[in-house]
Formats: structure tokens, C-alpha cells, sequence
């Protein structure tokens, strides 16, 4: 509970105000709470015992009007001063929480589950809301309000005070020692809503896969076998949270026995009066009441301390690449622009096999060098390792001389573009999508990247033209069209170094001619790292470079490395290709 509390204070900056202004409402109301029953007490003194006039109840009966319009005007401030406060805090623990998973290593995304990334970054914040909004303002009423009438009571009669709230501390021990268990069931309910939500983001993501497999039942299935374990686990929960409420329920039927049965035979006997025994028993219907919230609140309260640790947690998470004290941003007029691999040995755990071993090569600026290789050679990992995705275990890579972890990183990623074989386009327009990489560049910019990408004539075509929405990951296109679209993001985010990772594959013939003199334009001028391209692209590099295994097998240009009869030559003529040198496949 402590750490929970730390952690909420923290969620609080910025936001305690706010809270504070709920909270003095949240007084103001509990104090206009206690007037009422007082006032009408010396209503019935004045009816049983004599005293009172009409005057007297006139000023009695405005002073309760006031004092009830007091009550709701305390009550709408406290209630909205708190919900503004948590939507305040949502937001800011949404986006806190999104820059800071932004910032984590790729290692992190590549082990975690999209699903439950949503789940905390929506679910358990708004768990945290809906405490913020209701569970501090209702808590602090739960406590206040009985403080206060108990201490009335006190004042009146002593004795029947504590007799009647004999049941309260009972009732707080068991409550309490429900408290752990009931949070722990509550994680268990929280962490079964992630796996949920993963299994069916991922099924949707694969919809298509789905129905060409004709998996639709058994897709189905694995959402309802999650959807029962958190359905059994919310209802195992729930049973538990219920439990608090129903003896604190109990224990307010039993201290309104005790005040009637005691209170009613001292009444009798004279011992007090019936105006006091009326303020006893409507205060102690105010003051079993608000425990009996305080008890429901437990199941709010554990859900919160639940969400926030999930939350903390994935705060806590503390990302590996980041900028090097003093980090440069070199002045791009005199920037080189060659990349230079300098006995580069990766692994993508301590407790992984290597990927690359001493991996050593040069591309000179404005060159284009061509990686190819078989599957599992390392080539991805050598492209993932230029944007500083993750950093050499041993070796360095170099940019203009530059060792990568001597840069910015904003730097050395606004200099690097790429074109992937598997394009990620955003749901949202064609201009949308083009100009991701550079969000202020013009029209006319826009439109000369589109068409050197030899994407304006089917951008054209399109219902809304550049307005036109694509889908989720632009499935309302083609594989051609997404990644020409891919190719012209890239043109006008205009970065010296150039990625390409199997740009052309699965498209038709023409497609790929459209796509080849794009790639063509966009490879001018840049330093260019092209892996398992197709040959027409390979064999007109300054240089490849053959991996095998993780290591450099190879380097040389198209035809010295064919004469050569090593690995590359193999690679050609496991490739079925005619006299012409057309490439049927790929390579790698």
C-alpha cells in the first residue's frame, strides 16, 4: 500500500490542485452533512420540550434550505473538480506512458505482445482514472464524514457511542485481512483482460490469414477460451471484492439494533432524550453508510494499486539505447556520409548465439553496395544495426567517421530512410502517408516525390485523390501500390542513407518495372545499402557483399565475384537463371 501510494502521488503531480479543490468541496460537503440532523434535533426538542417559536422556525427552515443548497453546490465542485483531475491525469499518464515505450529498445517490442501494450496503455490507465475521479473524493467522505458525527455523538453520550460502533472494528480486521487477497485476484483479472485483448488484436491483424486457412472456429475458440479465463476470473474477483460490502452492511443492521434496544431503553428510563436519540440514529445511518463505501471502495482501491503497478512497471523498464553524454549532431554540410562496419560482432541476448562475427566492411558515400546471403545469414541484422535499433557487442559501426554511439540518435534516424519488403503504411490519407517523414514539406514536394516514385497515376485513379483513406495498414492497395507509396515517403524524407530490404519482391513483372525506376531515382546521390535485392538491382552495385553465417564470405563487384566461383557464384546458379541473367527468384 505504501508504494502504491508513492506511485500515486507521483501520477498526481501536476494535478494535486485540482484534487485539493475536490477536496476542500468534499469537507465542505461532509460538514453541511451534519447540520440537518442538528437543526431538525432542535426541532423536536422545541415539540417535545417546549421552547421554540414561529420565528425560530423560520430561521430554522432557512437555514436548512441554505444548508441544503450548500450541500449540492459542495457536491457538484467536489464531484467536478475530481473528474477533471482525472481526465487531466489520464491524459497525462497516456502520454507519458506512450513517450515512454517509444523510447525502449527494438529488443523490447520484439518479445512483447501488442495486446498487452494496449491493455496498460488504455486499460489499467483508466482504472487509475476512475480512482482519481471517484475513489479519492469518495474515500476522504468515507473517512471525514463518520469522523466528524462520531465526534458529535461523543459530545451527546459517550457510552451508547461506543456500544453502538462496537461492530466497526470486527469488521474493519476482516476487511483488512481481505484486502491482499482481493488484490491479487484483481491482477490475476487484470492480467487475463491483456491476454484477451492480445489474442484478438492479433487475430484481427491476421484476419486474412484466417479465413484462407479456414480458421475462423478455431480463432474463435482461443478468444473464448480467453474471454472465459477472464470472465471467471472477474466473477472469482468480484465474489470476494462483494464480501467487505456485505459485513459492513451486517455490522450497520447491528450498531441500528444496538442504538434502538439500548439507546431506546435509556430513553425510556430518562437517561436521554428523544431528540438525542434521533441524532443518534440518523447519524449512525450517515456514519455505517459511508463505511459501507468505504468497503466497496476497497474493490476500487485494489484495482487502482493494481493498474498503477502494471503502469509503474512498464515505466520502470529503462531503454539501453539512448544518447551518450556530449552526443553530436555534426553540421550536414560537412558531413560524410560513408558507413563503415569495423569487426562487427552482434548477438541479440548475452545468452544468444552471435549473428554476426567480426563482420567488416566499407560503403563510400554515394555508392551502393548490395548485401545478399541465405536466410538467417544476418543481413536484417546488419540494416537493424544502422539506425542503432541495438549496438555491437564487440566492433563498431561508423558514420562519417563518427562511431553511431557518438551521435544523437534523432540525428543519425533523420539521415537514415528505408523501404521494407513488408511496408507499414498508417491508417489514415495517401498525403497523410507520404508525408510522415517530413510532415511541413509542400504540395509540390509532395507531388514530385509521388510522381518519382511512380505513384501519382494510380494516386489519381483513387476516389479522393491524395485525400483518399487507405485502411489499417493500407489495405484498401495493392502490394505495388503500398510500396511505391513506400518509396515516395522515402523520397521526400530525402535522408543521405538509404535502406532498401527486398523492395521489389512479390510484385508482377510490370509492377516491378515501375517499382525498379523509382528505386533508381531514389538511389541517387545516396549511400545505399541494398540486401537481397533482386539481381537486376544487385549486379549493377559498386560492390557485394556475401554473408554467410554472419560473416563476410565475399566482396567484390558482379562479375569478379562470378569468375571467382566462390559463394556468390553458387548463390547465382542456385538461382535457375537464364543466359540473359534475368532473376526468376531472389536472392537470399
Amino acid at each position: 500500500m505504501v508504494t502504491f501510494l508513492r506511485q500515486f502521488w507521483d501520477i498526481l503531480a501536476g494535478r494535486r490542485l485540482l484534487l485539493g479543490l475536490s477536496v476542500g468541496s468534499g469537507l465542505l460537503f461532509a460538514a453541511a452533512n451534519l447540520i440537518p440532523p442538528i437543526l431538525i434535533r432542535e426541532l423536536i426538542k422545541w415539540l417535545t420540550e417546549g421552547g421554540g417559536g414561529r420565528q425560530n422556525l423560520m430561521w430554522l427552515t432557512v437555514g436548512l434550505l441554505a444548508v441544503y443548497l450548500l450541500r449540492g453546490l459542495s457536491r457538484y465542485g467536489y464531484g467536478r473538480f475530481s473528474h477533471v483531475a482525472a481526465y487531466q491525469v489520464m491524459h497525462d499518464l497516456m502520454v507519458r506512458v506512450y513517450r515512454h515505450v517509444q523510447s525502449l529498445p527494438h529488443r523490447f517490442f520484439t518479445g512483447e505482445r501488442t495486446g498487452n501494450l494496449i491493455s496498460r496503455s488504455v486499460n489499467d490507465i483508466e482504472a487509475v482514472e476512475d480512482f482519481v475521479a471517484h475513489g479519492v473524493p469518495e474515500t476522504m467522505l468515507a473517512v471525514v464524514i463518520p469522523a466528524a458525527m462520531i465526534t458529535v455523538l461523543v459530545q451527546i453520550d459517550a457510552q451508547l457511542t461506543i456500544i453502538t460502533l462496537a461492530p466497526i472494528p470486527v469488521v474493519a480486521f476482516l476487511i483488512y485481512r481481505f484486502a491482499s487477497n482481493v488484490r491479487r485476484k484483481w491482477r490475476q483479472v487484470r492480467s487475463s483482460l491483456s491476454d484477451l485483448v492480445a489474442q484478438v488484436q492479433d487475430n484481427f491483424s491476421g484476419i486474412s490469414v484466417i479465413k484462407s486457412f479456414v480458421q475462423e472456429g478455431e480463432s474463435a475458440r482461443r478468444v473464448e477460451h480467453r474471454s472465459a479465463a477472464f470472465r471467471d476470473a472477474s466473477i472469482t474477483a468480484n465474489q470476494i471484492s462483494l464480501m467487505p460490502s456485505g459485513l459492513m452492511e451486517a455490522a450497520g443492521g447491528i450498531g441500528i439494533v444496538l442504538v434502538i434496544g439500548v439507546g431506546g431503553t435509556s430513553a425510556l428510563a430518562g437517561g436521554i432524550s428523544v431528540a438525542d436519540l434521533f441524532l443518534f440514529i440518523v447519524y449512525l445511518g450517515y456514519i455505517y453508510q459511508p463505511f459501507l463505501q468505504l468497503a466497496s471502495m476497497s474493490d476500487q482501491l485494489s484495482r487502482a494499486a493494481v493498474s498503477t503497478d502494471r503502469v509503474f512497471q512498464l515505466l520502470a523498464i529503462e531503454p539501453d539505447i539512448v544518447d551518450a553524454p556530449g552526443a553530436l549532431s555534426p553540421p550536414e554540410e560537412t558531413m560524410s556520409w560513408t558507413l563503415r562496419f569495423d569487426h562487427v560482432t552482434f548477438a541479440y541476448s548475452d545468452a544468444a548465439d552471435p549473428v554476426l562475427h567480426g563482420v567488416d566492411f566499407e560503403i563510400p558515400e554515394s555508392s551502393v553496395v548490395a548485401l545478399v546471403g541465405h536466410t538467417g545469414a544476418g543481413k536484417t541484422t546488419v540494416s537493424q544495426l544502422l539506425p542503432r535499433y541495438y549496438d555491437p557487442q564487440a566492433g563498431a559501426v561508423y558514420l562519417g567517421g563518427f562511431d553511431l554511439r557518438e551521435l544523437r540518435i534523432e540525428y543519425l534516424r533523420r539521415h537514415i530512410a528505408s523501404v521494407q519488403q513488408d511496408v507499414f503504411l498508417f491508417h489514415g490519407s495517401v498525403r497523410d502517408n507520404i508525408l510522415f517523414g517530413r510532415p511541413e514539406a509542400s504540395d509540390d514536394e509532395l507531388h514530385s516525390a509521388a510522381r518519382a516514385a511512380n505513384a501519382e497515376e494510380f494516386i489519381i485513379d483513387l476516389p479522393q485523390g491524395y485525400d483518399t483513406a487507405i485502411g489499417e495498414r493500407g489495405v484498401r492497395l495493392s502490394g505495388g501500390q503500398k510500396q511505391r507509396l513506400s518509396i515516395a515517403r522515402a523520397l521526400l524524407k530525402d535522408a543521405p542513407v538509404l535502406v532498401l530490404d527486398e523492395a521489389t519482391s512479390s510484385v508482377d513483372t510490370e509492377t516491378e518495372m515501375l517499382i525498379q525506376q523509382a528505386l533508381e531515382r531514389l538511389i541517387q546521390h545516396r549511400t545505399t545499402l541494398v540486401i537481397a535485392h533482386r539481381l537486376s538491382t544487385v549486379r549493377n552495385a559498386d560492390s557485394i557483399i556475401v554473408l554467410e553465417r554472419g560473416r563476410v564470405a565475399e566482396i567484390g563487384r558482379h562479375q569478379e565475384l562470378l569468375e571467382s566461383g566462390g559463394a556468390y557464384g553458387r548463390m547465382i546458379a542456385a538461382q535457375d537463371l537464364t543466359a540473359g541473367g534475368l532473376l526468376r527468384g531472389n536472392i537470399g
